[in-house]
Formats: structure tokens, C-alpha cells, sequence
């Protein structure tokens, strides 16, 4: 536009220079000095134009202007592309996301790549809360409570048999407890861990009468009796493999007995 008016002043000067009388030396001087003026003052004028032209600061390509995009060389379908995207809630965070949105080739990024100043995410970091866990054996019916599932009956249970065993040995005990969903046992050792008892000393399985046997959770009086019986026949027991025939004690029963009784 700029070289357009310089063109039309020229001509403009040119033309009067042309069909005007001839003028004298001292006036075509003045005529001379006017125009040169013209022409520096459009020169003046180009140079200021270049500067602002030139003068690209980076930018957040997420809020690109019709100016900038003008400046980069960026073209209008590109623009709506970027303003569409940004509409739909995203964000252009990479000169990746640029290219793929903006649809622009290789050498286009290169061209923009030093005035690019994309935003900075924080990313949200996670609090951690570490429970500290309580132990199993020193728990109450109201600290029990705080699981999820577990109610004062239940609660109440789970103390029963641990007063009836002496304390927990191993986390299976839990699922001796009468309506203790599995479930809510995994919630429970979200909150508690099996902590260390005293070791239980063994008993001889062939030194218990049918009444000692029979204080044990593990054990009915019916089961008492039968293994008595047995252990009369063979004289005595050496190991699980002589009550094989006993169907009350199967692999988790001989599992749980095999924690308090012994055959030495």
C-alpha cells in the first residue's frame, strides 16, 4: 500500500514537473527539495512499517490474533482451526498438538517454532495419606467398627474367638468368624495387620482326654470323641495321615488344628 502512494506521489510530481510552464532555476529547486521530501518521508514511512512488521514476540499460539497469524505467514483456515479447538475445551500444548490441529506442514513449524511459548500445566499432585494400621490382636469391637461391614455383631464375634484362641496366628483365622464375607475381611486388613503373639505351645494330640480336646473352637465333642476312638484302635496317633479317615477334619480343619496340636 505504501509503495502504491509513493508511486502516486511520483507520478503526481512528475506530471506537474511535465505540463507545468517552464519554471526558473530557483523554483525547480524548491520543486526538486519537495519531492525528495516525498520520497524520504514514504522511506521513512516503509522503514517504520518493516520494524513493526518484523518485531514478533512469542506468543500462546492457544490465543493467536488475526495480526499475528499475519505476521507469521499463518493462513485464516488455519486460525479457525485453532480457535475451533480451543472452543471444544482443549488446549494446544506442544508444537505437536500445533501441527495436527492447525494442519501446518514441517516447514511452517519451523518458521513459527521461535516465537511458540506454550501455556504451563501444573500438574495436580496427589496427597497420600498413609494409614497407620492397628493390630489385629489388640483391637476393640469399636475400633473393628471403623471397617466397612463390620457391625457390633460382628465385631463381638471376632473378639469371641480370638479370647477362644488365645489371639490370632494367621490372617485365615478371620474367615472362621460366622458372617465375615470375604469381602469385608480384605476391608479389614485395610485397616489392621496381624501383629506377633506369643508362640503357642503345642500339645500332644495323644496326652488330651475328649474334654480337653474338646476346648478348642476347632474341635466339637463329636470330632473329640472320634479321634479319642481312633487313637485308642492304633494305640496311638504319629501323624495327620492317621486321621485320614475321619471326614470332620478336612484340609482346612487340619490346617487350623495343626497350629495347636503335635503328635510328640
Amino acid at each position: 500500500m505504501l509503495w502504491t502512494l509513493f508511486l502516486f506521489l511520483v507520478s503526481h510530481v512528475v506530471i506537474s514537473l511535465v505540463y507545468k510552464p517552464s519554471l526558473s532555476s530557483s523554483e525547480a529547486m524548491v520543486v526538486n527539495k519537495e519531492t525528495q521530501r516525498l520520497i524520504d518521508s514514504l522511506k521513512g514511512l516503509k522503514i517504520a512499517s518493516d520494524k513493526v512488521r518484523d518485531s514478533i514476540y512469542p506468543f500462546n499460539p492457544n490465543y493467536i490474533s488475526d495480526f499475528k497469524a499475519y505476521q507469521l505467514g499463518i493462513s485464516t483456515a488455519a486460525v479457525e482451526r485453532i480457535r475451533a479447538y480451543r472452543a471444544a475445551g482443549s488446549y494446544l500444548l506442544s508444537e505437536k498438538d500445533i501441527k495436527k490441529v492447525a494442519g501446518l506442514s514441517d516447514v511452517e513449524i519451523n518458521h513459527i517454532r521461535p516465537y511458540l511459548k506454550f501455556p504451563e500445566i501444573k500438574r495436580a499432585t496427589k496427597t497420600v495419606t498413609t494409614r497407620v494400621k492397628k493390630e489385629i490382636n489388640g483391637a476393640t469391637a469399636e475400633t473393628l467398627q471403623e471397617v466397612y461391614g463390620i457391625g457390633p455383631v460382628l465385631g463381638q464375634r471376632i473378639i469371641a474367638l480370638r479370647k477362644q484362641l488365645g489371639g490370632f496366628l494367621i490372617k485365615d483365622q478371620l474367615g472362621d468368624v460366622w458372617g465375615l464375607k470375604p469381602e469385608v475381611q480384605e476391608q479389614l486388613w485395610t485397616h489392621f495387620k496381624m501383629d506377633s503373639v506369643q508362640l503357642v505351645a503345642k500339645q500332644n494330640i495323644n496326652d488330651l482326654t475328649i474334654a480337653q480336646l474338646s476346648q478348642s473352637p476347632y474341635i466339637s465333642a463329636s470330632l473329640a470323641s472320634s479321634i479319642v476312638a481312633l487313637r485308642t484302635q492304633q494305640d496311638s496317633l504319629t501323624s495327620w495321615q492317621d486321621l485320614a479317615d475321619i471326614a470332620q477334619i478336612d484340609s482346612i480343619k487340619k490346617a487350623r488344628l495343626s497350629l495347636y496340636l503335635s503328635f510328640n
